[in-house]
């Protein structure tokens, strides 16, 4: 259960602010569940990384830990697919 929220907290982490409320890009880029999945995985990573260094310091922690994950992993899968599709 722990995992599935940090991969949820993960997921968050790659959303732009407002996403759902608009306004929507004009095109949405097709490989935008690649970020998801990324940032998931970089949300349990960092989570299982720094759990011995926060240790038990409570549940905003944790989902911080794995939001910052998130972000990170995700912001850096999307400039590599921002490289790839300029062409």
């Amino acid at each position: 259960m722990g995992y599935a929220f940090l991969a949820m907290m993960g997921w968050c982490g790659t959303k732009w602010p407002g996403w759902w409320r608009g306004p929507r890009p004009p095109q949405p880029d097709p490989w935008w569940w690649v970020v998801g999945l990324a940032g998931a995985v970089g949300g349990i990573v960092a989570g299982t990384a720094f759990t011995p260094i926060i240790g038990d310091a409570g549940f905003f922690a944790g989902a911080l830990t794995g939001f910052a994950g998130g972000v990170l992993v995700g912001s850096i899968v999307d400039g590599i697919g921002g490289m790839t599709n300029k062409g």
